[in-house]
């Protein structure tokens, strides 16, 4: 099964689990997104690996009357995004080649996609091609928190997410994936590291609820 089909099976309780899963904090760690994020209203924002549209609708209560366009590999994501929010504007395809002309954004966004992108410089390079000349990009994604905290998290990782995943979604293998992923995932100074390297500038990283999650926020250069 591919990482594509595994996402359009579990689409119909996806966003139950999200909820539960992080214990609500889904909610606050969007909204903390967008505000870091810095978008007004009319900005243009394309949002990639957009699920279900969550942090999608969060952009567009910002930036309307501005577009909002979300991209995912799932029509089963996509179709449900777009009965949750038909005010927003969708695309299926490959967040690594999208078929947009460049610079049509003011900012581009990604929420708990890259694990799930092998080609992380590639993903910011598509990224920086989507928006104008000094525009934002944002990331979000769940990360491994240090000390005591990052002993707890592993606990939970391979323990609990993966049994609670399975018995509300009827997936196990959808939730062992997730937590084979977070725990695999690069950490986050090697994240800004490969932003770097795609020529990405002013790299900001700030963790949320102890390194729980982590944004992190860039530019794409001037010239």
């Amino acid at each position: 099964m591919t990482v594509q089909e595994m996402f359009g099976r579990i689409c119909p309780r996806y966003d139950l689990l999200n909820h539960v899963l992080s214990l609500g904090l889904d909610f606050y760690w969007r909204r903390r997104a967008v505000r870091e994020l810095g978008v007004g209203a009319g900005d243009p924002v394309i949002d990639l690996c957009c699920g279900t549209g969550d942090l999608a609708a969060e952009l567009w209560r910002c930036v309307r009357p501005g577009e909002v366009v979300g991209v995912d590999f799932s029509d089963r994501m996509i179709d449900r995004a777009r009965r949750k929010y038909p005010q927003l504007t969708y695309v299926q395809g490959d967040v690594l080649r999208v078929e947009l002309p460049p610079g049509r954004f003011a900012a581009a966004t990604i929420a708990f996609g890259p694990r799930n992108i092998q080609d992380l410089e590639g993903l910011w390079r598509e990224m920086a091609r989507l928006v104008r000349p000094g525009g934002k990009i944002l990331s979000l994604e769940l990360t491994r928190p240090p000390g005591w905290l990052g002993w707890l998290h592993g606990l939970y990782l391979r323990h609990v997410l993966p049994k609670v995943g399975s018995w509300l979604s009827g997936d196990q293998e959808a939730y062992a994936y997730l937590s084979r992923t977070v725990q695999g995932f690069v950490a986050p100074q090697e994240l800004a590291e490969s932003m770097r390297r795609a020529g990405l500038e002013q790299i900001r990283i700030v963790p949320l609820t102890g390194g729980i999650v982590t944004l992190h926020l860039a530019r794409t250069p001037l010239a």
